[in-house]
């Protein structure tokens, strides 16, 4: 029970991560209808982090980078299997890095609304 305790957070993380991943590579969410732009799906990256945030208390930053990190693999392979290659190799590794940043971004943001949130909390 107790490794189910600590692994938790990053298995939540690895699945709302390839959900995202999937989610995006089949339009089910569309962020852009113009082909050269931004990618403001990467956006959507944030919430896992957010919920491993949430979910794991103890180590939030290190379980949404490890969820994120573990799910790399899985989401080559998805897209690999499924989808059509549109980029190259360099150009995919560098979405999965950015996706990883926004992950761990959204976990870095919530410790920073609750250390804000201790800090007035406390009597002056």
């Amino acid at each position: 029970m107790a490794l189910w305790r600590t692994v938790r957070a990053p298995v939540l993380c690895c699945i709302f991560f390839i959900v995202i991943f999937i989610s995006l590579k089949n339009s089910w969410i569309v962020v852009r209808t113009t082909a050269p732009g931004p990618e403001y799906g990467l956006l959507l990256f944030l919430l896992p982090g957010i919920v491993t945030a949430l979910i794991a208390r103890e180590s939030p930053i290190f379980s949404s980078f490890i969820g994120g990190l573990t799910s790399i693999p899985v989401c080559f392979l998805l897209r690999w299997v499924f989808f059509p290659r549109l980029r190259p190799l360099v150009q995919e590794i560098a979405y999965a890095t950015s996706a990883i940043f926004w992950c761990v971004l959204g976990a870095l943001l919530v410790q920073l609304l609750i250390t804000v949130y201790q800090q007035f909390r406390q009597p002056r």
